[in-house]
């Protein structure tokens, strides 16, 4: 049964289980557990079986892929099989499922739901990660490379949480790898040859059979350390922005996705998440001909449910078209002009893309793209980092704008009117006290603008309340949209929810745009950065479209509301130029404070005397002093480890010695280690008065140093020669007086060894690790003596 390798085996597959287990974050319910334990089960098995039969590690992975190929059919593909085995059809079955499950992560945040296709996914991954894992660490006896594939499918789960993850789920992935470690290498250990005689019973005739109890009980101490470091370590230090390896699901309800190298807006927006992940990396950079500048849509959200965003399924025809049409419900004799965008160095990755709208012409070189027929959503096939697009300024007149509520919608969506019902009453309430009763669509649409922005007393910020007060004074935690009405406490994408909600509520088609702010000027071009990222509220107006309105006060982000939404200060149309009083400028003035939304921290104050202590103790300047002064401390405590120990270890044995002739024996030992430290170190076998001599002659001792070694050769003597009841002197003065002595007659760097790295530290430290390790041995020889015991009663 040997070369089944069991034990070995059953590890191997424990481990590429567990590392799956992250995988509960993401995912939900955990139906998908219980197959997923079937693959591991079968490669464990199927392994097991091969090597009982063969030695080829070809033959025996293939085995195990079959097995995995098997599995996965008799879990996954009932209904497609053939005797038991697979058929063509089953493959195309898996294909659609695999389809599904790569939708599902696309488009939803973690905990995305749980079907078929994510339960064959998970499946099928973990069980040719654990292929790898027993080829590895069972085959090739290289348990330390099989920690490179699950390390990969642990990391997988923990970069897309999105959030920290329990200890645990580390904790057991690294113990059960240690575990592989450590039984490799006492195998190693137990194949070397020994001179050490063997008894009847098979087992050397010493404690430490072999050395592998000792190597056990080193491994075991350093093991536990290490994990235990792992988990303490990072609470500790400080946290570097957390990164995500694709869309949806890496983008959870409390980040933004942004990375290093490409970059994207998540597709669901949670509103009850807070948004806590500062980053300035630019997204791109554009130049313009428009006087006033306008946000960079990237998507668009019709959907909310459970107090989510989502996204509805696109549907574009894809293309390389460089004209666009009109949108079809956007009037002949509506005043526009039409402005360039310029695009370089987009960082934008696919299919995401930021354009202004609507447009009416693109150049976007080789790559194919299209306008979703939904939504008028740009989309492409593969990332642009360079483009250019033609778009229209809309500026509506009064009379065009001033529409029935409840007037023809065109062929919007039916989404675009539909209500929270969990928010519904406070929702019916407030519009019932903001908007006039007979007031017309702009006029509906200016009046909650005007009250999210300026006139309803809303907070802006980041940090989102949990709870809210009801009447009588009782914490409540209503729905998200409740939450911040009640509270009015939130950021944009709380404002453009409330907004949206609100104009459904009064009859208006609404919907909500996510992208970028127009970013900072810097001698004419433009850099937007992950930082200005926005969301916005989009309502609908017959014969015009889709129009952008701006609730989001304009003392956070510099979020300007477009001069349509701003109540009129002249009889007769035209919107006003500069508008304070109902809502912010019209014109749009350059970002200069990089505040975040969404994915940033509280915004930091840039002006007055504080910029300045600001930028020299900014994030990243606090960030590099920590990380200095914990490496300071952790060097200090190293450095006083050993020199600390050596003293405790004189006074123990001081302290524990039973009469005067056995510490005058201690005191001597101690002071030749302390002067052997510093290198001068007696013949081996030295007499306490030929040891004198050979220090005083090497170390150049005279006058009062002279005399204080005499008095201890003469204490030493006495100690060991005198008569019972003799008095004894002590000498731990002059053992003092004759090792500062020694030591001034050494180089600086033997004092400074001799300082930081004393043997009698040394020494305690490696007593230390053997008590730990008999410590940790008990249990294990008890085991061994037990089972032994019952081998030789049962013969």
């Amino acid at each position: 049964m040997s070369r089944g390798r069991i034990a070995d085996s059953l590890i191997a597959g424990a481990a590429s289980a567990v590392v799956a287990w992250p995988l509960t974050t993401l995912f939900t319910p955990n139906t998908w557990i219980r197959p997923m334990l079937g693959m591991v089960f079968a490669v464990v098995l199927v392994g097991i079986l091969a090597r009982m039969l063969t030695t080829s590690w070809i033959a025996i992975a293939a085995a195990q892929l079959v097995g995995v190929v098997l599995a996965g059919s008799w879990l996954f593909g009932r209904g497609h099989l053939w005797h038991a085995l697979p058929t063509p059809d089953m493959v195309l079955a898996f294909n659609n499922l695999l389809v599904d499950a790569r939708e599902t992560i696309q488009n939803y945040a973690a905990p995305a739901p749980t079907n078929r296709g994510i339960t064959l996914a998970i499946g099928l991954a973990i069980g040719v990660v654990a292929t790898i894992v027993d080829h590895l660490a069972v085959m090739r006896r290289s348990p330390a490379l099989a920690g490179l594939p699950l390390l990969t499918a642990f990391l997988i789960s923990a970069s897309n949480s999105g959030e920290s993850l329990h200890p645990m789920f580390f904790i057991a992935a690294g113990g059960l790898w240690l575990l592989m470690l450590g039984r490799q290498g006492i195998a190693s250990l137990r194949r070397w040859s020994t001179t050490v005689p063997m008894s009847t019973t098979g087992r050397r005739n010493t404690d430490d059979h072999d050395g592998a109890y000792g190597y056990a009980a080193v491994g075991r101490t350093l093991a536990v350390a290490g994990l235990v470091a792992a988990v303490v370590v990072p609470v500790v230090i400080p946290h570097f922005p957390t990164r995500y390896l694709i869309d949806g699901l890496g983008r959870s309800g409390n980040s933004t996705g942004f990375s290093d190298g490409q970059i994207g807006l998540k597709s669901t927006l949670d509103l009850t998440k807070s948004l806590n992940n500062p980053s300035k990396a630019p997204v791109l950079s554009y130049t313009t001909n428009a006087a006033i500048l306008t946000p960079l849509r990237v998507g668009v959200l019709n959907t909310y449910l459970a107090d989510t965003w989502r996204e509805d399924p696109d549907d574009v025809d894809y293309g390389r078209r460089t004209t666009v049409n009109p949108p079809p419900d956007l009037a002949a004799d509506v005043p526009r002009e039409t402005y360039r965008i310029s695009v370089e160095d987009s960082r934008i990755e696919a299919p995401q893309i930021a354009a202004p709208t609507p447009l009416v012409s693109a150049d976007l070189g080789r790559v194919t793209w299209g306008l979703d027929r939904n939504t008028s959503v740009a989309t492409v096939r593969r990332a642009a980092r360079s483009y250019s697009f033609s778009y229209l300024a809309l500026n509506p007149t009064q009379d065009s704008l001033a529409q029935d509520r409840q007037g023809a919608t065109g062929g919007i969506l039916q989404e675009d009117l539909q209500v929270d019902p969990a928010s519904q009453d406070i929702l019916s309430r407030l519009v019932d006290d903001v908007v006039p009763q007979n007031a017309s669509r702009i006029e509906a649409a200016r009046a909650i603008q005007k009250y999210l922005r300026t006139d309803g007393g809303f907070t802006y910020s980041l940090k989102l309340p949990e709870t809210v007060k009801n009447q009588f004074g009782q914490d409540e935690r209503p729905d998200a949209i409740s939450l911040f009405l009640r509270s009015k406490t939130g950021y944009c994408v709380q404002f453009a929810t409330a907004m949206v909600m609100m104009a459904r509520q009064a009859g208006i088609p609404a919907r909500m745009a996510i992208g970028f702010l127009p970013g900072t000027a810097d001698k004419g071009t433009y850099t937007v950065r992950s930082s200005d990222a926005h969301a916005w509220p989009e309502l609908y107006f017959q014969g015009i479209g889709w129009l952008r309105f701006e609730p989001t006060p304009s003392g956070t982000q510099n979020t300007v509301a477009p001069p349509y939404s701003l109540a009129p200060t002249t009889p007769g149309g035209g919107s006003s130029a500069t508008n304070t009083a109902t809502g912010g400028a019209t014109t749009s003035a350059p970002r200069t404070d990089g505040r975040n939304d969404p994915g940033a921290t509280d915004p930091v104050s840039t002006t007055g005397s504080g910029s300045t202590f600001g930028n020299w103790f900014g994030p990243r300047t606090r960030t590099t002093v920590l990380w200095i002064v914990l490496g300071l401390l952790i060097g200090i405590l190293g450095s006083l480890a050993v020199p600390l120990a050596a003293r405790r270890r004189l006074r123990r044995r001081l302290r524990h010695a039973p009469d005067e002739s056995t510490r005058v024996e201690i005191e001597w030992q101690a002071m030749i280690e302390r002067i052997g430290d510093l290198g001068v170190i007696p013949p081996r076998g030295s007499t306490p008065r030929q040891a004198g001599r050979f220090y005083q002659r090497e170390a150049y001792l005279e006058g009062d140093q002279t005399e204080a070694l005499h008095r201890v050769v003469a204490g030493v003597e006495r100690s060991r020669y005198a008569p019972p009841g003799a008095t004894i002197a002590d000498i731990r003065t002059d053992t003092q007086t004759v090792v500062k002595a020694v030591s001034g007659a050494r180089r600086r760097k033997d004092r400074m060894r001799a300082a930081w790295w004393p043997t009698e530290g040394l020494i305690e430290w490696r007593e230390r690790r053997a008590s730990v390790g008999r410590i940790l041995r008990r249990p294990v020889v008890r085991f061994q003596d037990w089972r032994e015991a019952r081998r030789d009663f049962r013969a």
